[in-house]
């Protein structure tokens, strides 16, 4: 069974997980890579070095980012995105940003190879600490839609 999910759904969906894929483009070719993320109120929260990615969103804002669970080709479920890339550069903002994330990646990490999922928990393995060079990060969503196609009825 193919359905769509309703905005209660995709949102609790995002909250639980932590890895997606981004999609920019800079007009010409498109830049999809994955990454972490934390969901914050109707967006996304990021960081990320500088770099392809950075330099293309800052030019080409509007960006798509997805995420799913798939279980076999009969048992997923993704949410897809569109949003705005938003840089966050207020200081106030940044330092307490910084810390929060060093808290959440380690507890992400720590909880997910507690309970057995051991390739999500090898995603955050090689997460550094969050450094004041890292850039961060909002994507503000614009549309959100997501579905799920399951054989358990």
């Amino acid at each position: 069974m193919l359905r769509e999910l309703d905005e209660k759904e995709n949102i609790e969906f995002l909250r639980k997980k932590s890895f997606g894929r981004i999609g920019c483009t800079d007009g010409d070719n498109v830049y999809i890579v994955p990454l972490n993320y934390q969901y914050e109120d109707n967006s996304i929260v990021c960081y990320s070095l500088e770099g392809l990615k950075i330099d293309i969103m800052r030019k080409h804002p509007t960006v798509c980012f997805e995420v799913d669970e798939v279980i076999d080709s009969n048992n997923w479920k993704s949410v897809v995105i569109n949003g705005r890339f938003e840089e966050i550069t207020d200081k106030a903002e940044l330092d307490l940003l910084r810390p929060r994330y060093n808290e959440y990646f380690l507890r992400k990490r720590t909880s997910l190879a507690s309970s057995g999922q051991a390739q999500d928990a090898n995603n955050l393995q090689d997460i550094k600490l969050v450094q004041s060079d890292q850039v961060f990060y909002r994507i503000r969503f614009t549309k959100i839609t997501g579905r799920l196609e399951t054989d358990f009825i």
